[in-house]
């Protein structure tokens, strides 16, 4: 690498039968007001020669460079592949943009900007649904102290949030990442497949004393799940569950751990009786498979990795680490009004 990093931005997107949405959002990209940037257009074995058709369309465009898979590597190792070239070379910010979000001129701008200014290291966006324009889709996350990680803002109002705040990391849908703390801290878990990696590397990011905020003025438009709905099922709800348990026990070190049992018995037996009393048979069946899946078949690989995360990097200390989770009661007390009595879409069934 050389000592002048390289002034221009890579931005991966990733296409998977979705080439509509796909050509609107890098018609949106085309259109920012700042044009340093390359993109790296990958499509992950879609069907219908939809990977052909994006090499006729941008293969002449020097601002596109489109990459083939073989198969579909999913969102995780699809973009590992390339975050790990893009940290080899001497780019300061890497981009990723989900294919069906859809930004506003000024977005890139502003995350750039807003990295600089605040000196962070994680930069996410406004991303606000594409087809209720007044509502959120989310704001980046928040971490409970029993392992759930929150998209923050889901269905609210745009307008609640205006201002810049730190957060426990952004949405991967639409975020810039230092490439230097990448370096570090590692790319995504490849555990991960199509949901929970950018939760969980927003956290390694956050107890290995990194800064991660929301820049409200980079704003983008998401067809909520879009590509998420086209492989949501039991099992893929399942995994989204057995990822909160592996990511809390791989990341937090044993104090925190020890601190937080209580809050941890106290919220899963409760959520277990709530399953069971509302005939949440769904909801009942996943928790358990994942309670017993943890502790047994899982539980080899996450004391690998959290053996290998712990030797070789060291989190800040057990009370930061604390203060930075919100306290679990009270947002499950509204949540659970909200979602099991007035029976609202869950922000789990959003994942």
């Amino acid at each position: 690498m050389t000592s002048h990093l390289n002034k221009i931005t890579p931005v991966i997107v990733l296409n998977w039968n979705g080439i509509e949405d796909t050509v609107e959002c890098l018609n949106a990209m085309f259109a920012q007001s700042h044009q340093d940037f390359l993109i790296y257009l990958v499509d992950n074995a879609s069907d219908n020669r939809e990977g052909e058709k994006l090499v006729e369309s941008y293969s002449a465009n020097p601002k596109v460079k489109v990459i083939l898979n073989d198969e579909n590597l999913g969102f995780t190792r699809g973009n590992n592949v390339l975050l790990r070239q893009i940290i080899e070379e001497d780019f300061e910010y890497v981009a990723l943009l989900n294919n069906d979000a859809f930004p506003e001129p000024t977005w890139l701008e502003n995350l750039l900007k807003s990295a600089k200014h605040h000196n962070a290291q994680m930069v996410g966006c406004k991303m606000v649904s594409y087809f209720h324009k007044s509502q959120l889709d989310n704001v980046g996350h928040k971490m409970l102290n029993t392992a759930e990680i929150i998209p923050i803002g889901y269905m609210e109002p745009i307008e609640d949030y205006n201002d810049v705040q730190e957060n426990m990391g952004p949405c991967a849908g639409a975020a810039l990442y230092s490439v230097e703390m990448l370096r570090k801290i590692g790319v995504f878990d490849e555990y991960f497949d199509t949901g929970y990696e950018d939760a969980e590397i927003g956290v390694r990011a956050n107890i290995l004393g990194y800064k991660t905020i929301f820049e409200p003025s980079a704003i983008v438009y998401h067809k909520i799940s879009s590509s998420v709905d086209k492989i949501r099922n039991y099992d893929y709800l399942k995994k989204i569950q057995l990822n909160i348990f592996y990511t809390y026990f791989k990341l937090m070190p044993w104090p925190v751990l020890l601190i937080n049992i209580p809050s941890f018995l106290f919220k899963y037996g409760s959520v277990l009786l709530i399953d069971v009393v509302f005939v949440r048979k769904k909801f009942l069946k996943i928790m358990l498979d994942s309670i017993k899946t943890t502790w047994t078949t899982e539980r080899p690989v996450i004391n690998e990795s959290r053996k290998e995360f712990l030797s070789n990097h060291q989190p800040i200390s057990t009370f930061a680490i604390l203060k930075k989770m919100d306290f679990f009661l009270w947002f499950d007390i509204k949540r659970f009004w909200k979602f099991v009595v007035l029976r609202k879409k869950t922000t789990f069934e959003k994942y």
